[in-house]
């Protein structure tokens, strides 16, 4: 494990020690941002993708003198090797974790690690996912009650025997977004896979009812043109256009109200209605680094014990949605 030299410092102030999985670029991502900050240091860097470190990190004894260096753990975006048993160590032993982008960790074991960090009362959270965007933050304030929520992107087809895995990769962020955009239940799921140009899934169509009668639609795959990745959310009177690939927030209406109630979804979608009847205004995306930003969130709700806003709750919704959507398609389509 590789340590920093640190100044002596004021032993009236409370002062967290930082360890973070990693490379030695992840600790350069977040070096600055730590420098900034009060009350932390870096007190050194774990790599577990190291092959020296492989033993190193499984042994229970040399994880746990790991685990006792430090107050707080950032597990970096790269780093794959991530024992779920000694995150659970972690939590036990009441350190606080700060984790890039969601793990790919089922139900079952997102309910247990939960249970334990109730247990502890530590703090947990994730982040550099797509709520976290200043895009989506922005999106989030003009956004009232989604009626259709329509999703289009861009992938790799997923290779054969790694179905689980690529809907997790694909669409765990995408999925995140929409349930907390829709807030209620869900009634029903239909996933059908879409075999265009061989033997692999070329498009993943996803349709989800809602409790409160929204709907949402998901077409994923490499079907879908390059570089296409947006979210389109219709509600009355108004269409929202978040495009993550410009980074670009767009609303739109029609020019007059007549008697229509509510936009004509197809029509706007089709670009079939008279242009001089919409007016699209491309709202200004709020400039902040979400990194530093959410960093600085997880040792606030650390220091005032406040929920975060991306936490295992959130991964264990979407995680149970993930299995759903398997289970759909590998029921009628076993050789995805």
């Amino acid at each position: 494990m590789n340590f920093c030299k640190v100044a002596k410092i004021d032993k009236h102030i409370d002062m967290k020690k930082i360890i973070v999985l990693g490379s030695s670029k992840s600790v350069d991502d977040f070096a600055s941002i730590i420098a900034e900050t009060k009350n932390v240091e870096i007190s050194g860097y774990f790599d577990p993708d190291d092959s020296m470190n492989y033993d190193m990190f499984g042994d229970f004894i040399k994880s746990i003198e790991i685990i006792q260096r430090g107050d707080i753990f950032i597990i970096g975006e790269k780093a794959e090797n991530i024992d779920l048993g000694v995150v659970s160590q972690m939590i036990k032993f009441g350190k606080h974790i700060f984790v890039e982008g969601f793990r790919n960790w089922s139900l079952f074991e997102t309910e247990q690690l939960e249970k334990l960090r109730i247990e502890s009362q530590t703090t947990f959270q994730f982040s550099n996912t797509l709520f976290g965007l200043p895009i989506f933050t922005t999106a989030q304030q003009f956004v009232k009650k989604p009626r259709f929520i329509k999703l289009e992107k861009h992938c790799q087809a997923p290779k054969p025997g790694y179905f689980e895995q690529w809907i997790f990769q694909q669409m765990v962020q995408e999925l995140d977004l929409i349930c907390r955009l829709m807030d209620c239940g869900i009634r029903h799921i239909s996933a059908r896979p879409m075999f265009l140009f061989g033997e692999h899934t070329d498009l993943l169509n996803i349709h989800i009812e809602f409790d409160n009668d929204a709907i949402c639609h998901v077409s994923l795959g490499r079907a879908i043109p390059e570089s296409i990745h947006s979210l389109k959310i219709y509600q009355h009177e108004k269409l929202f256009h978040v495009d993550f690939s410009q980074n670009q927030l767009t609303e739109s209406r029609l020019a007059s109200r007549n008697d229509q109630l509510s936009l004509d979804i197809s029509a706007i979608a089709h670009q079939s209605t008279d242009p001089s009847e919409i007016i699209t205004l491309e709202r200004s995306i709020m400039p902040y680094d979400a990194r530093k930003m959410e960093f600085r969130n997880f040792l606030e709700n650390i220091d005032k014990k406040l929920t975060p806003l991306t936490n295992l709750s959130h991964l264990q919704s979407v995680a149970d949605l993930c299995e759903v959507i398997c289970e759909k398609v590998k029921r009628r389509y076993q050789t995805v």
